[in-house]
C-alpha cells in the first residue's frame, strides 16, 4: 500500500503524519487489511521520530470508532486509566482509586488490560479480587447502571486489536498504542484522571485531550516517575477543560497527609496487590492508604465533589471507614 509507504518514508525524515492521515492508516490495521510487516515498520517509524499530538487523535478517533461501546446515562463518568508505563513497582493504585471515588458517589468506567509493562495490570488484579472482568458490553453496561461502577477490558472492547497485537508483541516495544488506551474509553468518560509516565507524554496526552474533548480532566505526572498522584515530591496536574489547559502542582501537604515514599506501595504480582487493595478497604492505616486517598481526592476535585485536595481526602477517607467502599468492591464482584 503506496499510503503505508508513504507515511514511513515521511515519519523516518521526521516528519509528523496529519490527523486525517493516521486516522485511515490505524483504521487500515484495525480492519486487517495491514500486513505485519506495514504494521511494524509504520510503528517503529513513528516511534523514533516521537509521535505527535496530531498522531495520537488520529489513532484515537480510529480506535475509538473500533471498539465496543458501553451505553450509559450519566452526566459523570469518571476513568481512572493511565497510560502506564512507569515501572514503579507499585501495588494498583489507580484501580484502588476508581473503587473509593465509586463509593463517594462518583460514577466509574475503569478502563484497563493485563499487565504488559507493570508487573500487576488493573485487570490482573481485578480479577483477583474477584471481579467478572470477560464481561460483554451489556454486562458491563448492566453494571455500572447497577452499582455504579464497572471495569471495561480493553481485551474484551477492543476486539480489532487483535490485528495488531501479535506485531506489537514481536516488537517488544512501546508504540504509539501504548498511550492510546485512556483515550479511547468505551464508556466514553466525561473525566479522567489520567497518570503519565514521563514528562513528555503528559504534555503529549493533555494536547490531544483538548482536540478529542472530554468534560475535565487532570493529566498527572510524579517528580518521582509515577504516573499516578505521588505524595512523595511533587505532583504535576495539567488540568485540561474544554480547550483550555492550566498546570497546577500537589504535595503532601496539600493534602493534609505525610509524603511516602514508592518503596511502601511496592507489589510484586496481582496477588500482592489484591492484598493491599483488601486492607486499604478494611480500613488499615498506612502509607498505601494515604497514597489510595490523595488519588480518590484528586478524583473528586476533578469531578466537583470536593473543593480542595484536603476536602477530597476527609470525603475520600469516610467512604473508606464507613464500609462504602468494601461494599462498592463486593458490589462490582457480585453484579
Amino acid at each position: 500500500m503506496t499510503a503505508f509507504a508513504d507515511a514511513i518514508e515521511l515519519a523516518r525524515s521526521g516528519q509528523d503524519l496529519t490527523v486525517d492521515q493516521t486516522s485511515e492508516l490505524i483504521d487500515t490495521m484495525l480492519s486487517g487489511e495491514a500486513s505485519d510487516d506495514q504494521i511494524g515498520e509504520l510503528l517503529l517509524a513513528l516511534r523514533d521520530k516521537g509521535e505527535s499530538v496530531s498522531e495520537l487523535v488520529g489513532a484515537a478517533q480510529a480506535m475509538r470508532r473500533h471498539m465496543t461501546q458501553i451505553p450509559h446515562s450519566h452526566a459523570v463518568l469518571l476513568d481512572t486509566c493511565g497510560t502506564g508505563g512507569s515501572e514503579s513497582g507499585t501495588f494498583n493504585i489507580s484501580t484502588a482509586v476508581a473503587i473509593v471515588a465509586a463509593a463517594a458517589g462518583v460514577a466509574v468506567a475503569k478502563h484497563g488490560n493485563r499487565r504488559a509493562t507493570s508487573l500487576t495490570g488493573s485487570a490482573d488484579v481485578l480479577e483477583t479480587l474477584g471481579v467478572q472482568i470477560e464481561s460483554d458490553a451489556d454486562a458491563v453496561a448492566r453494571r455500572l447502571d447497577s452499582t455504579g461502577i464497572c471495569f471495561c477490558f480493553a481485551a474484551k472492547l477492543h476486539p480489532a486489536m487483535r490485528h495488531v497485537v501479535g506485531v506489537r508483541r514481536k516488537l517488544g516495544v512501546k508504540t504509539l498504542f501504548n498511550l492510546l488506551g485512556p483515550l479511547c474509553n468505551p464508556a466514553g468518560a466525561t473525566h479522567q484522571l489520567l497518570g503519565t509516565s514521563t514528562v513528555d507524554a503528559q504534555e503529549k496526552v493533555a494536547a490531544a485531550i483538548v482536540q478529542l474533548g472530554t468534560t475535565r480532566s487532570f493529566v498527572v505526572h510524579a517528580s518521582d516517575g509515577q504516573d499516578e498522584v505521588s505524595l512523595e515530591g511533587v505532583t504535576t496536574a495539567i488540568d485540561v477543560c474544554g480547550d483550555q489547559r492550566q498546570s497546577m502542582q500537589w504535595s503532601a501537604s496539600d493534602f493534609g497527609l505525610l509524603p511516602v515514599g514508592r518503596e511502601s506501595l511496592a507489589a510484586a504480582d496481582p496477588e500482592v496487590s489484591a492484598k493491599i487493595i483488601r486492607r486499604i478497604l478494611d480500613g488499615e492505616p498506612g502509607p498505601c492508604r494515604d497514597t489510595v486517598l490523595a488519588g480518590t481526592a484528586a478524583a473528586l476535585v476533578l469531578v466537583g465533589k470536593a473543593d480542595s485536595p484536603a476536602d477530597g481526602v476527609a470525603i475520600a477517607s469516610e467512604a473508606v471507614d464507613s464500609g462504602k467502599a468494601k461494599e462498592k468492591l463486593a458490589a462490582l464482584c457480585t453484579a
